[in-house]
């Protein structure tokens, strides 16, 4: 598992990842609220929703409607209980639906679900997200990204891997977050080569992240693992020789 030790960051210029790009420009209220959702991978996907809808609400559109439905998902994060915040959220899709922070509240409704354990309410909420946003938007691969992490939960390891490749050549976003998925979904079904390559491509787009440790110590076992492999075929072939 990743450590809490901090790697240095490298003197070249740092890429920003979006979810930081869009925090910085928040106003510090809503940036306060949102830091409480850095929890897990999916939680970003929470984040950059939650960040995009409040925008869209108090600054982008003037919109009533839009300015109603933002309050509306401001209020539904606030519930503490997962029963009342997805009832809240389901309210807003249903009075909102027309906007865009009501089918900004599919994902987020699509992640909570799954937290919850509710895996085929999920699995919809974020199917119909996904119809919601076309292939240029990063939201899209949002959806993508949840589905994908369902099907982790269903034991669809192939499912979820390709989902993953899909969003990783896509590069939405999310593809330094999907990397990761892939490369761990692809070592749990063996394929070592193409995990070593996925954590590699991980390093080598110089993330600001507390994962950097454990992404190293797979690698180093993974390279072990294949000159071990590469031992007994050696051995294997002189015994028969």
């Amino acid at each position: 598992m990743s450590t809490d030790t901090q790697t240095p960051i490298s003197p070249e210029p740092q890429r920003k990842n979006i979810l930081e790009e869009i925090l910085s420009g928040l106003p510090p209220q809503i940036r306060d609220t949102l830091q409480k959702f850095f929890r897990e991978i999916l939680a970003g996907i929470i984040v950059v929703v939650l960040a995009i809808s409040l925008w869209f609400g108090y600054s982008a559109y003037i919109n009533r409607q839009e300015n109603q439905a933002a309050i509306a998902m401001g209020m539904a994060v606030q519930q503490q209980d997962p029963v009342k915040k997805i009832s809240a959220l389901e309210k807003i899709m249903h009075q909102h639906d027309h906007t865009v922070v009501g089918k900004h509240a599919l994902l987020l409704l699509g992640a909570i679900q799954r937290d919850s354990g509710q895996i085929e309410s999920a699995k919809k909420s974020f199917i119909r997200a996904k119809q919601e946003f076309s292939r240029d938007s990063f939201l899209y691969y949002s959806a993508l990204m949840g589905l994908g992490y369902l099907q982790e939960d269903e034991a669809k390891l192939d499912e979820a891997r390709q989902m993953y490749s899909s969003i990783c050549e896509a590069q939405q976003g999310f593809d330094a977050i999907a990397a990761l998925d892939f490369a761990r979904v692809s070592s749990a079904l063996g394929f070592n080569q193409e995990a070593l390559e996925a954590y590699n491509n991980y390093l080598g787009m110089k993330p600001q992240s507390l994962q950097l440790d454990f992404v190293r110590h797979q690698i180093m076992k993974l390279s072990n693992k294949d000159k071990r492999h590469g031992n007994d075929s050696a051995l294997k072939k002189e015994n028969h020789g």
